[in-house]
């Protein structure tokens, strides 16, 4: 019982949190932070390339440049405008689809993201330069 007694009497005497735990809870802040912002950083040094598809076929294929400003739109579906803006970010900016959410998408600016107009079966891809190039090693 004497244990008891004392081990309740340390519980209650223990600190809710030792400074070691604010320590590795702020390492662990730091290394999430560092994960979010890393690959942004990567991807805004490199050229971004875009990729159109139309039914799963590239129709086009061009690198976003700085200070370039366009109003793209295709044969294959001229309902459907992109446009590419001089600080190099890319929209879908008009659709005939019904529910517009490909327009009320917004514009995209990093390797990696995406537009899709699913309806017309449109979709436009962001790719950084060097994926662009195809596979450097083997594994």
């Amino acid at each position: 019982m004497n244990n008891e007694i004392r081990s309740d009497k340390s519980r209650e005497q223990r600190p809710w949190a030792r400074p070691r735990d604010f320590i590795l809870l702020g390492l662990i802040a730091v290394a999430a932070l560092a994960m979010l912002l890393i690959p942004s950083l990567i991807s805004h040094s490199a050229g971004i390339e875009v990729l159109v598809y139309h039914e799963g076929v590239v129709i086009d294929r061009f690198v976003l440049e700085e200070g370039t400003a366009r109003l793209l739109s295709y044969d294959q579906l001229p309902a459907v405008e992109i446009q590419q803006w001089p600080d190099r970010s890319i929209a879908i900016v008009r659709s005939d689809c019904p529910d517009q959410v490909c327009v009320n998408t917004g514009r995209i600016r990093v390797a990696g993201q995406f537009a899709a107009c699913l309806p017309n079966n449109f979709v436009i891809v962001l790719q950084g330069a060097a994926e662009a190039e195809g596979v450097d090693t083997v594994a």
